[in-house]
């Protein structure tokens, strides 16, 4: 994920690890997860969640890392926001074990030259029309270097 940009023609994309979370859920799939979704906001979470389970991936924007300003060369740490919608049903696992794979997929993972490391979340879980809304926060730090 941290790269520099227009190094070697590439471009550095900043919101990679939105993709990179969907890479990480998406073996989740064939274990019974309908859908991982990008949304805009939170309020766009309940639009899409007639899928259950679904995750949706939040990003919830950054703060500057320590002593990484230099100048030219800066670090942040980005805050993404993975929430599950589950719908309890008696042929469907808990969503408690639901959370269990997500975390399990997630927490410590690679994202580029940094790592995906839980966080508490910024929203507290919510309940709507037989739905749970059920948040989880991760940070990754992404590097950036000026052209000279």
């Amino acid at each position: 994920m941290s790269q520099p940009a227009n190094q070697s023609g590439t471009e550095l994309d900043y919101l990679q690890a939105g993709e990179r979370l969907r890479e990480l859920l998406a073996p989740l799939k064939p274990a019974g997860l309908k859908e991982v979704f990008v949304a805009t906001d939170v309020a766009a979470i309940a639009n899409l969640g007639q899928h259950s389970p679904a995750v949706h991936v939040v990003y919830q924007g950054e703060r500057e890392s320590e002593g990484s300003q230099s100048g030219r060369a800066s670090s942040f740490d980005q805050l993404w926001l993975l929430v599950l919608v589950h719908r309890a049903s008696p042929r469907e696992v808990s969503a408690g074990v639901w959370l269990g794979r997500i975390l399990q997929a997630v927490s410590g993972r690679a994202c580029g030259d940094s790592t995906f490391r839980r966080v508490t979340p910024p929203v507290k879980p919510s309940y709507s029309g037989g739905a749970a809304y059920l948040p989880l926060a991760f940070t990754t730090r992404v590097k950036f270097k000026g052209e000279r």
